[in-house]
């Protein structure tokens, strides 16, 4: 995931005001049935093993699961040095005959990793990233050729400016991104383009509050029309400023073009907060947002802000805890997968009710950079972290009755 910021001999690769309305973050457990099954892993990129992907473009064109780019770490583990690898390769799975398995469809015009992928009635957009060397403002259409059948790309009018860790939503023949890092800071830009006209990206008002650095954005009908819904993201260290993992949904009104806080996130049982940063979100039916996946907001706070910890500790001249603080940066990379608790609950949001309904635990949500992609009531989620710096090749099908 994240991977911009060397943190004391390790590198973490996980990586507001009301608006006057009524707020409720009551949970309810629904009474709903979800059936798992298994669709083919994703071959290796590159010809390399079947590892699975990071933060790769993921979408549906013309009935096809595209999944382009991405990155892992092919030849070993980054806790033994390993390099990370970006990928160009498009892979694509007919869903109506999953069984024939994946095909090679093409490939990007260059390696990327870290943008965002919006699924419209067009094809698949996608949204800047970076690789190891560049930033990219590029954005293209990607979509299945039923005629020729390979994929296709178009080039799109591009961002103002390279974007990475962004995310992307659809409403209203119109694509919106927000978030992320822009021109490699971290930002509250939040730009809109009309895929009608395909005319250049509009400014829209900035989010509230702390950046978002790897957010989810959905959007979907509310009571006063469609909203767009930002929730998850965190903004890294800032000078004297402790890195923050914001714990409640944004909501923007395009007819009014204004931001309110739309609803804290429901706590865990245990009364500690959560966070779907690098996580995954979903329309579902006409009413509901379905949000999913990330890091656990405990153990990926502590991470990100244990530099400056380390740095206050000194300060106080206290050498039992830079010692402790240091130790425990060491051996981050090192713990089991269970460790890092990654999020596996699906969450369901009313948009209309604004009530927060737990849908259960599922093991496929506990994935980090994954991708999400609703069909009807059949839910796929696409590779992802286990952990930091270890990718799973599956692709998972959640049928919600």
């Amino acid at each position: 995931m994240y991977d911009k910021s060397i943190i004391t001999g390790w590198l973490i690769l996980l990586l507001f005001s009301l608006a006057g309305c009524n707020h409720s973050t009551s949970e309810k457990t629904a009474n709903i049935m979800i059936n798992w099954n298994k669709l083919p892993d994703l071959p290796g990129m590159a010809d390399t093993a079947s590892l699975g992907v990071s933060a790769p473009f993921t979408g549906i064109s013309n009935g096809m699961l595209l999944v382009a780019g991405g990155c892992n770490f092919p030849d070993k583990p980054v806790t033994e040095g390993g390099a990370k690898k970006y990928y160009s390769d498009i892979f694509a799975l007919d869903l109506s005959n999953p069984a024939g398995g994946w095909k090679k469809a093409g490939n990007l015009p260059f390696p990327v990793a870290y943008g965002a992928a919006v699924t419209t009635p067009e094809g698949i957009i996608c949204i800047g990233g970076n690789n190891s060397d560049t930033f990219f403002p590029d954005v293209c259409l990607l979509s299945w050729n039923t005629t020729d059948e390979k994929a296709e790309i178009n080039t799109l009018p591009s961002l103002p400016a390279p974007m990475d860790n962004l995310s992307a939503t659809y409403t209203d023949h119109t694509v919106y991104v927000a978030g992320g890092n822009e021109n490699m800071l971290p930002c509250n830009s939040f730009l809109s383009m009309n895929l009608t006209t395909k005319s250049n990206w509009v400014n829209q008002p900035d989010f509230p509050g702390a950046a978002r650095v790897q957010p989810v954005l959905v959007a979907q009908k509310s009571a006063d029309g469609v909203r767009i819904y930002l929730a998850g993201g965190f903004q890294p260290i800032q000078n004297d400023t402790e890195a923050i993992v914001p714990h409640d949904m944004l909501s923007y009104h395009p007819a009014t073009k204004t931001w309110r806080t739309e609803s804290e996130l429901p706590l865990f049982k245990d009364g500690k907060h959560r966070t779907f940063t690098g996580g995954c979100a979903v329309s579902y039916g006409d009413s509901s947002i379905l949000l999913m996946g990330g890091v656990n907001y405990d153990r990926f706070l502590a991470a990100v802000n244990r530099p400056k910890l380390i740095e206050a500790a000194e300060a106080q001249g206290d050498t039992t805890l830079v010692k402790t603080l240091q130790e425990e940066g060491k051996t981050y990379m090192h713990h089991p997968v269970e460790w890092y608790k990654f999020n596996t609950a699906l969450l369901q949001y009313n948009t209309f009710t604004k009530e927060w309904t737990d849908l259960g635990d599922y093991e496929p949500l506990a994935r980090a950079g994954a991708g999400a992609i609703l069909k009807g009531d059949s839910l796929i989620i696409v590779n992802g972290e286990l952990k930091p710096g270890i990718r799973t090749p599956q692709v998972n099908l959640a049928i919600i009755e």
